[in-house]
């Protein structure tokens, strides 16, 4: 049994015998091959560190969709963004998540309840998957674990994110489409190593010019300049030959895959992962920094904020406004004088607590900073000429002054 598996507990549900299965079909190959290529690990440790950056929050909603509450002692925070389960920090947990759902294409978590409180949230490590219906009602998550062991797990505790989510109901699609685009990497990785094998150990044509010499003679007088010339490459460099030898020495190439083919493999792997060269190197701008952000993180966290809601939430707690949203990160990849005039503009309205300007700036919070302040510049605009004389429109006080005329 695998470490993880441990701390699923047991759940063991009556299946329907149903005739159709939800069902994923899914070679632990394909994962691991993509996983196990440079240019492809890279890009989603880019993907999964950027967006395991993101902040869980519980908030209420109103009927309207608009925050009327922050919940900031919620236990769905502590876990989320603290320590999720006995082995993991929560950087560690989003990071591994994400990094699941890029190469698998669908990433499962599973919270584990201690009555009606969350105990501990933990990921699902799966060779393959499939939803089954369960005689009496719902559905349950069965499961092949790394080790090869079946278990279920009841989908309404499952967090489940997919991707590419088109062939199967219940799982999204892998990334075979660029398993042709591996092959090529691997090729030309292979050829270059063979390539650079043969220049390092030829070093140049033995030719002896002494006639009729038969085959065993040549391949002993080839093996003592081998020794004359290793010895001269120990001591002073300088190589004995006698009349009737001759040697040419060769400067071999490293011919493998060119230039622009190896960039041509690496750039499909950039497109079909959404991530352009320059944000896997840290060398993007401001533009390219948040137009990454707003096409992939974005989404990422939207989804990852409905599956956290689904699965830790009853519908009753939903309709009363509950939610667990993602964030943070807003102005990644901006300079420091961008977000300096962020805070310039920002600061007038109350737009942004003094932590959040900290934040932007890379400083640490401070106690008594998540309060917004605003500038008593600005008014009504309905009741500007009400502020121009002085006069308030609080009833209790005009009622005062009437009081006191009469």
């Amino acid at each position: 049994m695998g470490l993880l598996s441990k701390f699923f507990g047991l759940f063991k549900p009556k299946l329907a015998m149903i005739a159709c299965s939800y069902g994923y079909s899914s070679s632990h190959g394909y994962y691991k091959d993509a996983w196990n290529q440079d240019t492809f690990r890279a890009i989603v440790d880019t993907i999964a560190t950027h967006a395991a950056k993101g902040k869980v929050r519980h908030i209420r909603i109103d009927e309207d969709g608009k925050t009327k509450e922050i919940i900031h002692n919620s236990k769905f925070d502590k876990l989320l963004n603290s320590k999720p389960n006995p082995i993991m920090s929560a950087f560690e947990f989003k990071y591994r998540f994400f990094a699941q759902l890029e190469v698998k294409g669908t990433a499962i978590a599973y919270i584990k309840w201690d009555g009606t409180d969350p105990a501990m949230i933990m990921p699902v490590d799966y060779q393959n998957f499939d939803i089954r219906e369960v005689i009496g009602g719902g559905y349950a998550v069965e499961f092949d674990d790394i080790d090869g062991k079946r278990t279920y797990l009841p989908l309404e505790d499952c967090i489940a994110v997919r991707k590419f989510y088109n062939t199967d109901l219940a799982a999204g699609d892998d990334n075979r489409p660029v398993l042709d685009v591996l092959d090529m990497a691997h090729a030309a990785d292979e050829g270059f190593k063979e390539s650079l094998e043969t220049a390092n150990k030829i070093r140049g044509i033995y030719k002896h010019k002494k006639a009729m010499l038969d085959n065993e003679d040549v391949e002993k007088s080839r093996k003592e300049f081998e020794k004359r010339f290793a010895d001269a490459a120990k001591s002073g460099g300088i190589i004995g030959i006698d009349s009737m030898e001759d040697f040419t020495p060769l400067t071999l190439t490293n011919y493998s895959a060119n230039a622009a083919q190896s960039k041509e493999i690496s750039n499909r792997l950039y497109s079909f992962l959404h991530t352009p060269e320059e944000i896997v190197q840290s060398k993007y701008s401001e533009t390219v920094g948040q137009a990454w952000y707003e096409s992939v993180i974005e989404p990422l966290w939207q989804a990852f904020s409905e599956a956290l809601t689904n699965a830790s939430f009853t519908q009753r707690e939903k309709d009363v406004g509950n939610r667990l949203i993602v964030t943070g990160g807003v102005m990644m990849g901006t300079s420091l004088q961008t977000r300096i005039q962020v805070i310039a503009q920002a600061k007038e309205i109350g737009l942004l607590t003094i932590n959040e300007q900290r934040e932007l700036l890379g400083y640490n919070p401070i106690e008594g900073g998540d309060v917004r302040e605003v500038s008593l510049n600005y008014v009504n605009a309905n009741k500007q000429s009400e502020y121009q004389v002085g006069k308030s429109d609080d009833k209790s006080n005009n009622k005062t002054e009437d009081e006191n005329n009469d």
